[in-house]
């Protein structure tokens, strides 16, 4: 099977609404172009920061399909599911199929408590469910973190799984997983959290898929190519860089900074969804001090 590479500065995009709490998908076309034009690797629908909980499966479908069409094939698409159920996990990848994405991405249900046998057996129907290329989410906000003995069973046994996105922030963890699949196994493994990237990428990992590229993705774009340059002294400034960027954007509730940020480099990112709340003024105000000592507005 051949595979698209999802290496170096992938987005994650933000999904914007209208005031009415309705999905702006004028909006998000516009946010996908945004990043397209930017020179960003490829880019990832409904992951946690883009209020994919907020969003209906149907929605989840539509938003996926919305962003393959504008970007033609220009850069590569991966779609998340994030279900509580197989079956409506089964229902949202199929939607995905139709829509044309190049991968498929599976992150563990949320909020209730599974066991690993469980998740291994939610994650496996999925995966041999669909032809395409298939990424792991392990997204530790679920509270049913993968072990990595889990991830690895499941490289062992489904060919088609072929990337990994690791958002622990555990790096015994990340070392152990790695050690588990084998650096034989062809895969890409991918950073989830813009606050690793750096470290991640030293110990193997083939880039990012970022939240602040959805803003920002210079910065982002900048700090992957420095590692793979090997140019690791000035890598690591450049992280820390991105760490006080993801510190100025988290001044708000959730997401909020983040749209509040993009108004301010002409990017609308539309509203959040009720009952995620705004970014208040005084978050308006310390977000936006950030930039400018940061040089970005």
């Amino acid at each position: 099977m051949a595979y698209k590479s999802f290496q170096g500065a992938v987005t994650e995009l933000i999904t914007p609404f209208t005031q009415s709490g309705e999905v702006d998908y004028a909006l998000l076309r516009a946010e996908a172009e945004y990043q397209i034009e930017a020179g960003i690797a490829a880019l990832f629908t409904n992951g946690l920061a883009s209020e994919a909980l907020s969003l209906t499966a149907g929605e989840q479908i539509q938003t996926t399909a919305e962003v393959v069409k504008q970007a033609a094939g220009r850069v590569p698409v991966m779609g998340n599911i994030v279900q509580n159920t197989t079956k409506e996990a089964l229902k949202v990848l199929k939607g995905y199929e139709e829509a044309g994405v190049d991968a498929i991405s599976i992150e563990q249900p949320n909020v209730y408590a599974f066991t690993q046998d469980g998740l291994y057996e939610f994650f496996e129907t999925l995966i041999r469910a669909t032809k395409l290329p298939v990424c792991i989410y392990n997204a530790p906000q679920s509270g049913n973190v993968l072990a990595a003995a889990t991830v690895a069973k499941l490289f062992q046994n489904n060919e088609n799984l072929y990337y990994y996105k690791e958002s622990t922030l555990d790096f015994v963890h990340i070392q152990e997983t790695m050690r588990l699949i084998g650096h034989d196994r062809p895969m890409e493994f991918l950073n989830g959290s813009d606050a690793t990237t750096y470290p991640v990428m030293l110990l193997g990992g083939k880039g990012i898929i970022s939240l602040i590229s959805a803003v920002f993705p210079e910065p982002i774009i900048k700090l992957c190519a420095l590692v793979n340059e090997g140019k690791i002294q000035e890598a690591q400034a450049q992280q820390e860089y991105v760490l006080r960027l993801r510190q100025a954007l988290k001044a708000g509730p959730f997401v909020a900074g983040y749209k509040y940020a993009a108004s301010l480099v002409g990017l609308d990112l539309g509203f959040m969804r009720k009952p995620l709340a705004e970014a208040t003024d005084a978050d308006k105000a310390k977000i936006k001090a950030n930039l400018e000592a940061l040089g970005l507005v």
